[in-house]
């Protein structure tokens, strides 16, 4: 390692929405900063949906603590991939409606905590999360149409105020951030069991609404950047390296179909859109007003992020090691779930995470980050080749045959 690589200064991690293949692909971000030893430079993260998902399985495979880079490579990892691809939290809350019809009229919030504190040990209060790194849970508030926050000390939104009782289960939180309409639904809170402060810093005399709706941070903020990134102001002033991994969905071509445009306007091109808007905000603070940044956007290959960066002349020497262009929009426009992954779905997934996040940190910081390649790092994986039925045949006829 050269004197400069390492030196990331205090890093921001924001985390994406994106189902299940936001959460993998997170996991591949985070497997390359641990091979560099980033993890312990983290001072906050901001998660939605799936990358909320993504935090909290981390933080409930190491006894609910961030871990170090040397524990995510050696425990973490493992146990995440195993958790993900032998546990269907999908199939589980599904079942719960099918064995209970009529909570198809109300939220399934309740039995998506319950699932994610069964099958991922995802336990505890709010109240009890480490105080490094900061955690912010991104949500959405159907009331004040805001973001809402939940965080170890307080809960808010900038409209209705906020409380320093946060003795509510994280799981909760977690389900909040990732309430997909249709699937999970809101999580409801109840106002009355809290005292509240407003903006302005008075104490509540009464209550604007005895309840609050809180759906997918998605809705408002699918990256989670909101709460570490001001347009006037740059960067929260303990960040020093904004890192941005975006596992949102892609929206593909595709030929006008009368019953399908409205959904995809609304939650195909007007989403991306408002991804875009964001994106270029960043960029702009990065190029003029010198605030660091990565973006991790999946779908991208190797060649496009060289060529962003004006680094082409490395593309023979790296290009040829990455994932293929069938594997990466595999990738890329995986469908948005959180059904039990198989094997092959998860390594997909999670390389591509991974190598974005190589081939990008080297990009923009070359000093600072070596191009390490994923067949040369500790988080990879070698898949066993798939056994064809006529060789399975063969190999239990030689077996009977001695």
């Amino acid at each position: 390692m050269s004197p400069q690589e390492g030196r990331t200064g205090r890093i921001g991690l924001a985390l994406s929405g994106g189902g299940f293949r936001a959460t993998v692909f997170h996991l591949g971000v985070l497997a390359r900063l641990a091979e560099q030893r980033c993890l312990e430079n983290v001072e906050i993260v901001s998660t939605v949906s799936g990358g909320s998902l993504a935090a909290a399985l981390v933080m409930a495979c190491n006894g609910m603590r961030w871990p170090s880079s040397a524990e995510y490579l050696d425990r973490v990892l493992p146990a995440a991939r195993e958790k993900m691809t032998s546990q269907d939290l999908q199939g589980a809350v599904i079942g719960d409606v099918l064995r209970f019809p009529l909570r198809l009229l109300h939220t399934r919030a309740d039995e998506m905590s319950r699932e994610l504190q069964k099958r991922w040990a995802l336990t505890g209060r709010l109240s009890d999360l480490p105080e490094h790194p900061r955690w912010i849970i991104n949500s959405t508030c159907y009331e004040t149409a805001r973001n809402w926050r939940f965080e170890r000390g307080r809960m808010a939104d900038s409209s209705f105020g906020h409380t320093a009782d946060t003795d509510l289960p994280l799981a909760d939180a977690v389900t909040a951030s990732c309430g997909f309409p249709g699937l999970v639904g809101p999580l409801v809170l109840d106002t009355r069991q809290h005292s509240w402060t407003r903006p302005e810093g008075r104490v509540r005399s009464h209550y604007a609404f005895r309840r609050l709706h809180l759906w997918d941070g998605g809705v408002c903020d699918n990256l989670g950047v909101e709460g570490m990134h001001s347009f006037l102001n740059g960067w929260e002033q303990n960040v020093d390296l904004l890192l941005i991994s975006d596992g949102c969905a892609r929206s593909r071509p595709e030929p006008y179909r009368t019953w399908n445009a409205p959904r995809r306007l609304i939650f195909g091109l007007m989403l991306e859109e408002i991804r875009s808007l964001r994106f270029r905000a960043l960029v702009e603070r990065a190029r003029n007003h010198d605030d660091q940044v990565c973006y991790f956007l999946i779908g991208s290959s190797c060649q496009d992020v060289l060529r962003f960066t004006g680094r082409e002349a490395d593309m023979e020497r790296i290009g040829g090691y990455v994932q293929s262009d069938p594997e990466r929009e595999r990738a890329a426009y995986f469908q948005t779930t959180i059904r039990r992954l198989r094997q092959p779905e998860f390594e997909c997934l999670f390389r591509h995470g991974f190598e974005v996040a190589d081939y990008t940190l080297y990009g923009c910081y070359p000093e600072r980050f070596r191009y390490l390649g994923y067949g040369k790092s500790r988080a990879h994986v070698v898949q066993p080749e798939p056994v064809r039925p006529l060789a399975w045949m063969q190999r239990v006829s030689a077996a009977l045959h001695g």
